[in-house]
């Protein structure tokens, strides 16, 4: 067992600091409700000296002792955390049971040049494995220590098994072969759902045990640290790149919901006559002055995302350190997110409105973490040209597969109704309110009548071998690849009127309801298809699948 390991000394300003953040706004408001109308000498300025210099003691005495009573130790097969000032926890984290390690820089870790560990593990602990203050090169140190224990484990389950299978009594005996189970529901809807073959449950201890990421620790001088490993940068994104990447995905919500922070403040921090004032002015502007402020919004709220988005992207880079994938990005928080490209769950390329005229989009990974599914953004601009190349670089399962089977013209319908009756609902809302004014937004029945026939145009699916790729459209053209074994469940749904007319729907479930994904409207046949290869067993070869029936329209999409 190695010595126990401390964090970095400076862990014992955190609590000082994180005390002072969250009392800053609370002492805004404060200062301004008391100064109002009042002088600075009539303050109690000793008074208020001596409660700080009391308080600012008390937090570097309490974290002094936290910092004293947490220490992580790694032992063989395990990281063991002690801490705690008043109550003792000790956390043990077993290697096999780690997803992932990633490297966190908060701006309070990135002024003062030191890192934040956080360990993921299956199920969500607040806090749980966390290291929140070591250096850069310990935490690069830990990295490695953890991936050598997975080669090292990986190692001896490979030996054991083919000993196992070189010794004929040790043999177990075949899982019987059973067709997946079809689970009609009655409802409105026709339901099938359709169960995974045994292959495709592959989410157990032998998932968690085929990380290269995650862990903690430090080892002793007797223990051998593994060299430097492979290192090398697969793209980074430039400057200008960036800049174009904010101004074309604007986060409208993210905004204005950060202006309408702001709003909400000034009635406390505004005096209460100059908050009247302007209230009462707004409400003489005429039609066109209010269509003025909201463009004016909308280009400053628009602006503000780029902003944000930029902060949250600088620095973008895709690294291979030995088998794992690192992405590094941040302005004032730095994070660096590993992960294994074995543990992806499926990929989304996202078009936006702007970035499709001019063929580009951005790629998403989904990989099992602690936090069920984690996004991780593999490229913010990339040419869907380009696509393919980065996938067989990053991720080579999964394959940029165009598509091949779309919705046909008789499933419109399907589409438009529920686009066409919102916006008619929300017309007469306008008009009934606003009178005249209102009439403009019979403007939203042509937008929802271009916005579902370019849903239907753009949906569709394609099926592989191993891959189900869907592309489906809200407002940005959105296209996943999800390999077969993700995948736990399959519905498919229809009424009997859309049965009736040779339509079906579909639905794939996979671990994490996050990344479902589903279609709408898409021929029968097309869905007896993708059916019937996800019923295939694993080794079931085509010839047998084209005997199974309607498998073999599968070669037709």
């Amino acid at each position: 067992m190695n010595e126990p390991t401390r964090l970095h000394r400076l862990f014992i300003l955190f609590p000082l600091v994180g005390s002072v953040k969250s009392l800053i706004p609370i002492a805004a408001l404060v200062s301004i409700k008391f100064l109002n109308g009042k002088s600075l000498r009539d303050i109690p300025w000793y008074w208020l000296s001596a409660v700080i210099v009391i308080l600012v003691s008390l937090l570097l005495l309490y974290g002094y002792l936290k910092w004293k009573r947490f220490v992580y130790t790694l032992e063989e097969d395990k990281i063991l955390i002690r801490r705690g000032v008043l109550f003792r926890e000790e956390l043990s984290i077993y290697t096999g049971r780690i997803h992932s390690m990633n490297m966190e820089q908060p701006l309070l870790q990135r002024i003062l040049g030191l890192t934040q560990v956080r360990i993921e593990t299956p199920g969500k602990t607040e806090g749980g494995g966390i290291l929140p203050a070591i250096t850069n090169s310990e935490g690069e140190r830990l990295q490695r220590w953890l991936r050598e224990q997975t080669r090292t484990r990986q190692t001896e389950r490979e030996v054991r098994q083919a000993h196992e299978s070189s010794d004929p009594s040790d043999q177990s005996f075949p899982a019987p072969s059973e067709r997946p189970a079809v689970e009609p529901s009655e409802t409105r809807e026709n339901h099938e759902s359709i169960q995974p073959s045994n292959q495709n449950m592959g989410y157990g201890s032998g998932l968690l045990e085929d990380s290269d990421s995650g862990a903690v620790g430090r080892k002793n001088a007797s223990d051998p640290i593994t060299a430097e490993e492979e290192r090398s940068t697969l793209l980074q994104l430039s400057s200008g790149r960036l800049l174009i990447a904010a101004l074309s995905s604007p986060n409208l919500s993210l905004a204005l919901a950060f202006v309408g922070g702001i709003l909400s403040f000034a009635d406390d921090l505004l005096p209460d006559q100059m908050y009247q004032s302007l209230f009462q002015s707004a409400g003489k502007l005429l039609p066109g002055s209010w269509i003025s402020i909201a463009a004016a919004a909308l280009i400053i709220s628009w602006l503000l995302s780029a902003v944000l988005y930029t902060i949250k992207y600088a620095g973008f880079t895709v690294e291979r350190i030995g088998k794992q994938i690192s992405v590094s990005c941040g302005l004032l928080e730095r994070k660096r997110l590993l992960f294994s490209p074995e543990r992806v769950l499926a990929i989304t390329v996202k078009e936006g409105v702007f970035r499709r005229w001019f063929g580009y989009a951005e790629v998403k990974v989904h990989v099992l973490t602690s936090e069920s599914d984690k996004h991780f953004m593999l490229h913010p601009l990339l040419k869907t040209v380009d696509i393919p190349a980065l996938l067989n670089r990053v991720t080579p399962q999964f394959s940029a597969q165009p598509i091949t089977a779309s919705p046909p013209p008789r499933a419109k319908w399907m589409y438009l109704r529920w686009k066409l009756a919102f916006a008619a609902i929300v017309s007469g809302a306008c008009i009934w309110y606003f009178d005249r004014l209102g009439l403009l937004s019979l403007l939203l029945l042509p937008l929802s009548l271009a916005w579902g026939l370019l849903s239907h145009r753009d949906s569709g699916l394609n099926v592989t071998d191993k891959q189900l790729t869907i592309r489906s459209r809200f407002i940005a053209m959105s296209t996943r690849y999800i390999r077969r074994p993700q995948i736990i469940t399959m519905e498919v749904s229809g009424t009997r009127r859309q049965r009736r007319r040779g339509l079906l729907s579909l639905q794939v479930k996979m671990i994490f309801s996050e990344i479902n994904e589903s279609l709408n409207g898409m021929d029968q046949r097309e869905i007896e298809a993708v059916r019937a290869w996800f019923q295939k067993k694993k080794g079931e070869t085509s010839a047998s699948a084209e005997r199974s029936g309607p498998a073999s329209s599968i070669e037709q999409l």
